[in-house]
């Protein structure tokens, strides 16, 4: 006889949790639970009356990843190609005597036009003595002018640089808070909201809707499921719920039906724990399901 389960709501505690997780990797659930097992696991306290509600359920999805293959060279264009000459290695005394000559016409140059500056020198002193004491004093005071303009001209495109770097600097940060603040207040929307969950069909469907009031550390929803499926939920001996409560660590608790429901079809489910804890522990009742809608199918036909 399996082992009588008498911790938890469930049985079980959270130091089983590595090992419910390991289980639920594989999915290796068994068989549904048995009369035996619903004495065990299905609360004397009656089903309370109130209405469902459903919670978020994160979905993943899978990425595959193509490998590319590189392509070879090939040989016969690789021997096809002609052999390039090489270029005559150069000795010791060509190579002295090539930097020698350079560097005789760099010094015939710089004095070429060392001369040139110098020549020009003496026309320009030439020309000013030419001129007479008033003349002189014109020319003077134009270049002092034209000195003075460009100096004021360089500094007005300076502060200019100055000024558009300003400008960038301001608009960037304006852009940088204004995307802050939407990213904040996105980030305040989303967490707002919420996952409902029901049962519609054969699983377990999230509805995202806003949450009134502060964020609760802990809550508890109810959800309705066809009284058929509970066997599969509780598992022989409880390993399945034992699966689910140890993936998502929250608290599952099922309610015997009241006596005047009679043979009602639907039995209610209680899940307690934080919100992330309710929508993992919705998942995994997804996938217990799911693996015993799949072993009652008939194989098919080859």
């Amino acid at each position: 006889e399996p082992p009588t389960p008498s911790r938890g709501l469930s049985g079980f505690e959270d130091d089983d949790a590595d090992e419910a997780a390991a289980q639920l990797g594989g999915l290796d659930l068994g068989e549904e639970a048995d009369e035996e097992d619903f004495s065990q696991f299905i609360s004397e306290e009656a089903a309370p009356d109130v209405e469902q509600d459903d919670d978020d359920r994160a979905e993943g999805d899978e990425e595959e990843e193509d490998e590319d293959e590189d392509d070879d060279d090939d040989l016969g264009d690789f021997l096809s190609e002609k052999p390039k000459k090489k270029k005559p290695t150069e000795s010791k005394e060509d190579r002295d005597a090539r930097i020698k000559r350079e560097l005789e016409s760099r010094k015939i140059a710089q004095a070429a036009m060392e001369k040139e500056k110098e020549q020009k020198r003496k026309e320009h002193e030439e020309w000013l003595a030419a001129m007479s004491p008033e003349e002189r004093q014109r020319y003077q005071q134009e270049l002092e002018r034209k000195r003075r303009q460009d100096e004021e001209a360089q500094r007005e495109a300076e502060a200019e640089r100055e000024r558009r770097m300003m400008e960038e600097q301001r608009r960037k940060a304006g852009a940088s808070a204004a995307a802050g603040a939407a990213s904040q207040e996105d980030a305040k929307a989303k967490d707002r909201m919420e996952n409902k969950w029901t049962y519609v069909g054969d699983k377990l469907v999230a509805t995202q809707v806003e949450r009134k009031g502060p964020k609760k550390p802990v809550k508890e929803i109810k959800l309705k499921f066809p009284q058929r499926k509970i066997g599969a939920i509780i598992g022989k001996a409880g390993v399945n719920i034992r699966i689910i409560e140890g993936k998502s660590h929250a608290r599952l608790q099922i309610h015997k039906q009241k006596p005047a429901d009679g043979e009602a079809e639907d039995a209610l489910v209680t899940i307690k724990g934080s919100q992330e804890n309710i929508d993992v522990a919705c998942e995994t009742i997804n996938m217990v399901l799911e693996q015993f809608k799949a072993a009652r199918r008939p194989p098919q036909k080859k």
